[in-house]
């Protein structure tokens, strides 16, 4: 079994400190970052700090993926007509999910404590089952909105061919067209 590496026995404040510094500096100038460990009370070496960092940059370039994607499929969302907030919530939710199964995954294949694994899973799962139910009720909200909208264009229609209404019922057709995409 491999030793625990010295850069995760740091305090958190100076592993944070360490982070933060790998991430402003790109990721570079792993002999500065040992020396200033050194000057901190740390004996950690270049090789043991560009290991960390090297882990780090390609957690870092993952979440900044998952950024990336998250904001495009908000952006095609938007784009193909969907409710601005509702397309970003769709998109998190399936990146969160996305997420969750490469957890489980690399869980499922690593070794270890098989009753901590086995913990860390139940909390995956409930994790899955938690954004499901963020989903279900991101459509119920959505669906009672688009029947509100649909509740209100309607009762402005039968105004306006009422004659009582603020709108004429083109100007309603018109919004109900453009607007909502209703034909």
């Amino acid at each position: 079994m491999a030793r625990a590496s010295k850069i995760m026995k740091l305090p958190p404040e100076v592993l944070e400190e360490l982070n933060a510094r790998l991430i402003s500096g790109g990721f570079n100038d792993y002999e500065g970052l040992s020396d200033w460990l050194k000057e901190k009370g740390f004996d950690i070496s270049r090789s043991a700090v560009h290991r960390h960092g090297s882990e780090l940059e390609a957690e870092f370039q993952e979440a900044m993926a998952d950024a990336r994607r998250t904001r495009a499929l908000a952006k095609a969302a938007r784009e193909s007509g969907d409710d601005t907030d509702d397309a970003m919530m769709s998109a998190a939710s399936n990146i969160m999910q996305d997420n969750l199964l490469r957890v489980s995954l690399k869980l499922k294949n690593a070794e270890g404590d098989l009753d901590e694994t086995a913990k860390t899973l139940s909390l995956i799962s409930r994790a899955f089952a938690d954004v499901g139910r963020m989903d279900i009720q991101r459509q119920k909200w959505q669906q009672e909105l688009r029947s509100k909208v649909a509740a209100k264009m309607d009762a402005l229609e039968g105004e306006a061919k009422a004659g009582k209404g603020k709108f004429d019922l083109e100007t309603l057709k018109r919004v109900r067209e453009e607007l909502y995409g209703i034909v």
